[in-house]
Parts: structure tokens; C-alpha cells; sequence
């Protein structure tokens, strides 16, 4: 028996809403840089149920895992808008599809050399997912293939020093003179001033107008989601409910795409988004048996190395083959691996400033398509 029981509603929101905030002021500090904050509501989580404080599932939870990461995938995604991302992403698109494609690949291939020792299908799945993706995906893919708590938090852990590798990676391709003699490199941009697109902090004001009709709007699409569910399990008799985040994020898109102008001067509802998927997290966290976390971690640990390398040697070798320069390649790697901001670090600080947009858009195209793959991948190989 924990301390605050399993049905205490009002006791266990409070703790889920105080790992979610201490996992932003982390973010926000200078410990963040090393350790990101969700790594902390994690260990914290895990540390609070295993210890007996906290129930590991729990009716707050429960809501959290069924409806809350369900309407983050509007709130982050509502501003998809197809035109312009494939209009600024250009070349860098056709090296994010290829890094797609080995990312999949390692994916698979890690599956079948590492059967004995990885959970199976729903794990191949959800990294395809979390690595095309990003967050998002690997919440949407989690829950949609029917990953526990405790696979969820062993696989977000195993991969979290693999994914440092990865970024490192990133960085240190472009120094290799193999590398820069294999693709061909472009002359380091000079920017200053305005000239320079670099995404910065900005202060986004609080309007209830705005809170209130994002929230109306991320609830309004999954109600809707679940209704062509049920609509479909009706006429095909087979259960729809574990594609659920699938049609939530296909009626996001679509809603996204037919409004796009209306939607751009929405203010606020990515942090919304941000706040529901940091929630999450701390329900992860809380749901998270250690035995279970330690028995499983080391062989996903190597399973993601793996699946990194494969996907970095695919993409370097096709986009020689195509032509695409180091920077785009590099570019649309990191938007596949490692996800748009750090995209955006790693190639400000190479001087190729004109390919901080096109990480941008890439990144939200790729929230877009890591639901499908990793719930694809997962199914294919069940």
C-alpha cells in the first residue's frame, strides 16, 4: 500500500502537476543542459512509487493516459500546415526521407537480431515512432500499440544515453574529412544581425480567449476521433480503439491544413501541449516497477545503438548517391534522430544558417509522420 492511495484524485493531480513543474524549472536551469527535465520527473517518479509514497497506477493517471495525451496531439500539432513546410524545407526534405528510411530499417533489422533480448513488436514500433517523431509520436505510439507504463519508461530510459551518442554523432560527421571528401560541403555562411533565423525565447502572453479555444479545440477533435472510431468499428466490426491516436492526429492534420490562416494566430496552445506531455511523463515515471525497468533496460540500450548506427551509415551512403550536400544531410538526419531544436543548435553552429528554417519545418512534418510509421512498424512485425 503507497501513501496517497490509488483513487485519491485531488492527492495524486497534485503530484503529477508538481513532477510536470519541476520537469520545466529543470529545463530552465543550468542542470538542464546536462540532464533534460524529463529524465527528472522520471527518476522522481519512479523513486516516489517504488519508494511507497506514491500508487504506481492510479485513477489521475488513468485519465492523464487515456484523454489528456490524447488532446496534447492537437495543441502541438494544430499548425502543421503542409504548404509551408514542404515550401521551406526544400532539398533538406529528401534527406529527412532517407534518414526515415533508415531509421526504419535499423529499426527492423535490430528487431531481428535482437529478438531473445528486446520485448518485440510494440518496442520496435515505439522507437520508430520516438525517433521520426520526436515526443510526441513516442507518447501517440506508446499508448496506441499498448505499451504498460513500465515498457514505456525502460525504453525512454535505455534510450537516453544512445540519443546523446546521436546528437554527438551530428556534430562530429561534419569535422570528419572522410565525411566532407563523401558529401559534397558548402562554403560556411556569414550572418549577423537580421540575416541570422535563429529561433530565440519569446514570451507568449497569457490570453484566456486563446487557452479557452484551444482547449475547446483539442477536445472537440479527439471526441470527434473516437466518434469516426466507433463509426468505423460499426461498419468494419473490427475495434478501432487502439488506433485512436491515429485518427486524432489525421483529423489534426486535416484541420490544420483547411484552416491554416486562422490557426497561425493562435497564441499558447504548444505550451499547453507541452504541459499534458510532461504529465505524462510523470505518470510514466510513477508507473514504473524497477525490477521490471533494470531487467529490460541493457538490451534495449544496445538495440538502440544499433538502430542510431544503422540509420546514420544508410542516410550518409543514399544521399551521397543523390547528391544532397552535407548540410542538408546532416539537416534532415537530425530533424529523423534527434528532433528540430537540437537540429537547430547543431547547424547554427556549423554557420549554416539557411537551413535553421528548413530543421524548423522539417521537424513539425516529422511529428506529422512518426504516429503512422511507429503504429505501421509495430503492426507489420507483430
Amino acid at each position: 500500500m503507497s501513501l496517497i492511495a490509488p483513487d485519491d484524485v485531488l492527492g495524486m493531480t497534485a503530484v503529477l502537476l508538481g513532477l510536470a513543474w519541476l520537469g520545466f524549472l529543470v529545463d530552465g536551469s543550468r542542470f538542464g543542459r546536462a540532464v533534460p527535465g524529463v529524465v527528472v520527473i522520471l527518476c522522481v517518479g519512479l523513486a516516489l512509487s517504488n519508494l511507497g509514497i506514491a500508487p504506481f497506477s492510479s485513477t489521475a493517471g488513468g485519465f492523464v493516459g487515456r484523454h489528456v495525451v490524447a488532446a496534447a496531439i492537437p495543441l502541438l500539432m494544430i499548425k502543421a500546415d503542409f504548404r509551408r513546410i514542404f515550401l521551406e524545407s526544400g532539398r533538406v526534405m529528401i534527406s529527412f526521407a532517407v534518414a526515415c528510411v533508415g531509421v526504419i530499417s535499423g529499426v527492423v533489422f535490430g528487431y531481428l537480431l535482437f529478438a531473445p533480448w528486446h520485448p518485440g513488436a510494440k518496442v520496435a514500433g515505439f522507437y520508430a515512432g520516438a525517433f521520426i517523431g520526436g515526443t510526441i509520436s513516442m507518447v501517440a505510439v506508446g499508448n496506441a500499440v499498448g505499451m504498460t507504463p513500465a515498457e514505456i519508461s525502460s525504453a525512454t530510459g535505455a534510450s537516453m544515453i544512445p540519443s546523446v551518442c546521436g546528437l554527438m554523432a551530428l556534430v562530429s560527421l561534419p569535422k570528419i574529412p572522410f565525411v566532407r571528401r563523401w558529401l559534397p560541403d558548402r562554403p560556411a555562411e556569414i550572418a549577423t544581425g537580421s540575416d541570422v533565423d535563429l529561433p530565440g525565447v519569446t514570451v507568449v502572453p497569457l490570453r484566456p480567449a486563446h487557452v479557452a479555444g484551444a482547449l475547446a479545440l483539442a477536445f472537440s477533435i479527439t471526441f470527434a476521433a473516437r466518434l469516426l472510431g466507433t463509426w468505423i468499428t460499426g461498419k468494419t466490426g473490427h475495434d478501432q480503439s487502439q488506433y485512436h491516436i491515429l485518427y486524432v492526429t489525421a483529423l489534426t492534420v486535416i484541420a490544420a491544413n483547411l484552416a491554416p490562416k486562422a490557426l497561425s494566430k493562435l497564441k499558447g496552445e504548444f505550451d499547453l501541449g507541452m504541459i499534458a506531455m510532461y504529465l505524462f511523463f510523470a505518470m510514466i515515471g510513477l508507473g514504473t516497477d524497477m525490477t521490471s525497468f533494470l531487467a529490460n533496460a541493457i538490451s534495449l540500450f544496445f538495440y538502440v545503438l544499433f538502430l542510431l548506427g544503422t540509420a546514420i551509415v544508410i542516410t550518409v551512403a543514399v544521399c551521397r548517391w543523390l547528391r544532397v550536400d552535407l548540410a542538408e544531410t546532416m539537416t534532415g538526419l537530425g530533424a529523423a534522430i534527434v528532433g528540430p531544436v537540437a537540429t537547430v543548435a547543431v547547424v547554427a553552429g556549423r554557420g549554416w544558417h539557411s537551413m535553421v528554417s528548413p530543421a524548423i519545418m522539417t521537424g513539425i512534418f516529422c511529428h506529422v509522420v512518426g504516429n503512422f510509421v511507429g503504429v505501421t512498424v509495430a503492426s507489420l512485425l507483430w
